[in-house]
C-alpha cells in the first residue's frame, strides 16, 4: 500500500473505531501505539520508495542508466541464503546500490555496517556484478558510519528538504 495514512488508518483507526465512537480509547501519545516503531519505520521506506527520483539525483544515478529499483526479497532455499534488501537500484552497466533504509529515534550506529555487508553476501547475483552500499536514514549516523567510508552513499532524509 503506497499511501501512508491509508496504512496508519487501517492499522490503528480501524481497528479500534469502536472504542473510539464509545469514548472508550485512551491515548496518552502516538510513541505508545503498539508496534509504533515498526510501523513508522514501515512509512519512512515508503515515503523513501516514493521519493526515489530525488534519491536518485542526491546520489548521482543517472535515471537512463537505471534497469530496474525496487525492494528485493530472496527466498532461503538449499543453495542460497534468504536476505531483504530494502531498494536495490541496478544500473545497466554491472552495479547495484544496495541501499538499507534506517528509521531511528537514536542516530545509526556502526552496527549497521555488518548488517548490510550480510545482505550483499546473501544476495545472488550474477558474476561481475559489482554492489555500493547505501544508507538512507533520518536523525544522524555516527561519526563511526562515517569514518568507516563503507558506504558509497550516506543520505540523510532532511537532504531531500533542501
Amino acid at each position: 500500500m503506497k499511501d501512508n495514512y491509508a496504512r496508519f488508518y487501517l492499522k490503528y483507526i480501524k481497528a479500534n473505531l469502536g472504542k473510539i465512537a464509545r469514548h472508550s480509547y485512551a491515548l496518552k501519545s502516538l510513541a505508545s501505539l503498539p508496534e509504533w516503531n515498526t510501523i513508522m519505520g514501515l512509512q519512512f521506506e515508503n515515503l523513501v520508495l516514493n521519493s526515489r527520483t530525488q534519491f536518485h539525483r542526491l546520489m548521482r544515478v543517472n535515471p537512463e542508466e537505471i534497469v530496474n529499483d525496487n525492494p528485493v526479497y530472496q527466498r532461503q532455499t538449499i543453495r542460497q541464503a534468504g536476505c531483504q534488501i530494502d531498494y536495490m537500484i541496478q544500473l545497466k552497466y554491472g552495479t547495484l546500490y544496495i541501499c538499507e533504509i534506517k528509521f531511528s529515534k537514536n542516530e545509526v550506529g556502526s552496527s549497521v555496517i555488518p548488517e548490510v555487508q550480510a545482505k550483499i553476501d546473501a544476495l545472488s547475483r550474477p558474476k561481475g556484478m559489482s554492489c555500493r552500499p547505501a544508507l538512507i536514514h533520518v536523525n544522524g549516523v555516527s561519526q563511526d558510519v562515517v569514518d568507516s567510508d563503507y558506504f558509497a552513499a550516506i543520505i540523510d532524509m532532511s537532504d531531500l528538504l533542501s
